[in-house]
């Protein structure tokens, strides 16, 4: 007998719920595989942009369109425009919420499809257990049976117990998973919140504090150090 026998023998004595778990195992796999991609792309694109940040002078709004430019594309591309455009702004608070409001819209693109991995991890285990509960009552069903071979018995607990197992893949393939892309998620939101404070405090604390922070902008900035040693950490341990 051929595995493929095997796996549609499987099926017809779990009732579907073999073929069930193996459909959300895929889904898991498929999201994982997209959001290893996206992540892949967008932590490594925020490093750039906070050295290209830290290299320019923030006060020359060309160099700044140029790198809003440049990362139009990336999920930093609305946050980065959100601070050309509120540069002009008269206050420091003014401008803290209008980039705000960029970042909130980048939100939806980072936990984009993790809600079907959150999913998977708590119907992977329910779904086994409902598998090993209907193929332990197939074996009750044999036992009770007239003359009942013990092969028949122990093999609808074999199978009840595969469900079991299948479920808890699901689940650690899932947990894994959400795991790894919750501290991406997490990376990418502590950069646009360094990006946003960066270029705030740059701009404003520039002109309200003149002697003090444009002394600072011609070696390193304090605030920036304050400020970016956290973020820093974090990337480091990712």
């Amino acid at each position: 007998m051929n595995a493929f026998q095997q796996f549609i023998d499987l099926s017809m004595q779990s009732m579907g719920i073999i073929p069930l778990l193996a459909l959300i195992l895929l889904i898991v796999l498929a999201v994982a595989i997209e959001r290893i991609a996206f992540f892949g792309r967008t932590v490594p694109s925020g490093a750039r942009i906070d050295r290209e940040l830290s290299a320019i002078d923030h006060r020359q709004e060309q160099a700044l369109r140029e790198i809003a430019g440049r990362y139009r594309a990336t999920v930093f591309g609305g946050t980065l425009q959100a601070v050309v455009d509120a540069r002009h702004l008269d206050t420091p608070d003014a401008m803290d919420r209008y980039v705000d409001e960029a970042i909130v819209r980048t939100m939806p693109q980072l936990d984009k499809h993790l809600w079907l991995v959150n999913a998977a991890v708590t119907l992977g285990p329910l779904i086994g257990l409902l598998g090993t509960i209907i193929g332990i009552t197939e074996s009750f069903n044999v036992l009770g049976a007239a003359g009942p071979s013990a092969g028949a018995v122990t093999g609808g607990i074999g199978h009840a117990l595969i469900a079991t197992g299948c479920g808890l893949i699901v689940a650690i393939v899932g947990v894994a998973a959400n795991s790894y892309f919750d501290k991406r998620a997490r990376l990418t939101i502590l950069q646009l919140d360094l990006l946003k404070l960066m270029c705030i405090n740059r701009l404003h604390l520039t002109d309200y504090s003149v002697g003090k922070v444009r002394s600072v902008h011609g070696s390193h900035s304090v605030v920036q150090s304050a400020f970016a040693r956290p973020v820093g950490a974090e990337l480091a341990g990712a």
